[in-house]
C-alpha cells in the first residue's frame, strides 16, 4: 500500500499486472497549539490516504509532502512554509513523474487547508491528458462541513466549539491515530466563532492575531471515538471522489 516501501522492480511488476492508482498526501510543518505536534496535518493526511486506499483498492500511497503553504503560522516556532507557487510547482512535477510510469490515476489529499490553492493551481498547469487522470481534493469547505456535520448530528457538539485548526476535530483524530503524540494536559481553548470569519482573519492577519495559542475551537473534550467518526467522514469524501473518477474514466474508454 505504501509506495515508498517498494523497490522499483516490485512496483514495475505490479504495474504490469493491472491498473494501479497513486494517492499523494499533503501535510504541513506548523504549530497546532501547545498540545499537538508540528506534523499533525501530515499524520492526518496519511491516515485519510491509507484508509481511502484500502477502501477503493488498486491504489498505492506515496510518501507525504510534509511541508506546505503555512505562512500564516510563521510567528510560531517550528513552522516551515513553502510559497503557494513553489508548492504548486512541486505538485506538478510529482504528478507528471508518477503518471509517466503508468499509474492509471493520481489523487491529491491534504490535511492542511493552506495547501488547497497550490493544489488547484497545479491541476491547471497540467495538460488535458494529464488532468483527466488526476483528482485534487481541494474543496476545503466541503471537508470542514463534513466534519462539522458529524459533530452536530453524531456528537451533539456546536461546530464553533469543534473548530478547525488544533480544535476538537484534529485533536480527536490524533487521539485515534497517534495518542502518544497528544498532550491533553496542555490543551486549552482557542478562538471560538464562525468558521468563515475565522478563516478570513487568519488569511489576512495570521494565526497569532486570531488565536495567540494557535487554536481554532476547543480541544479539551476531544476523544478517540470522535476522531474515528471524523476520519470516517473525511475518508468517505475521498472514496466517493475516486469512485466517481474511475467511473468517468471507464465511460471515456468504453466502445
Amino acid at each position: 500500500m505504501r509506495l515508498g516501501e517498494l523497490s522499483w522492480t516490485a512496483l514495475d511488476e505490479r504495474l504490469k499486472r493491472g491498473p494501479l492508482d497513486v494517492m499523494v498526501p499533503l501535510g504541513a510543518l506548523e504549530q497546532h497549539g501547545p498540545h499537538l505536534p508540528l506534523d499533525t496535518d501530515a499524520q492526518i493526511a496519511e491516515a485519510v490516504a491509507d484508509r481511502a486506499a484500502r477502501r477503493v483498492g488498486e491504489c498505492m500511497v506515496a510518501p507525504c509532502i510534509s511541508v506546505g503553504a503555512s505562512s500564516h503560522h510563521l510567528t510560531f516556532p517550528g513552522t516551515a512554509s513553502l510559497s503557494e507557487a513553489t508548492l504548486g510547482s512541486v505538485l506538478v512535477e510529482v504528478i507528471q513523474t508518477l503518471v509517466s510510469h503508468g499509474f492509471r490515476g493520481a489523487y491529491l489529499v491534504t490535511g492542511h487547508a493552506g495547501n488547497v490553492g497550490a493544489m488547484a493551481s497545479a491541476i491547471g498547469e497540467l495538460d488535458a491528458a494529464e488532468r483527466s487522470r488526476v483528482v485534487s481534493f481541494d474543496d476545503w469547505p466541503a471537508q470542514r462541513e463534513a466534519v462539522h456535520q458529524v459533530a452536530e448530528s453524531q456528537l451533539s457538539l456546536d461546530r464553533e466549539l469543534v473548530g478547525t485548526h488544533g480544535g476538537h476535530f484534529e485533536t480527536s483524530i490524533m487521539l485515534a491515530i497517534a495518542p502518544d503524540h497528544v498532550d491533553m494536559a496542555s490543551a486549552v481553548a482557542g478562538h471560538v466563532g464562525p468558521a468563515s470569519s475565522a478563516s478570513a482573519k487568519l488569511r489576512s492577519e495570521g494565526m497569532a492575531a486570531l488565536s495567540p495559542v494557535g487554536i481554532i475551537g476547543d480541544p479539551r473534550g476531544a476523544t478517540a471515538d470522535a476522531g474515528e467518526r471524523y476520519l470516517d467522514a473525511l475518508v468517505e469524501l475521498v472514496v466517493e471522489g475516486i469512485e466517481a473518477h474511475r467511473e468517468e474514466s471507464r465511460q471515456r474508454v468504453a466502445p
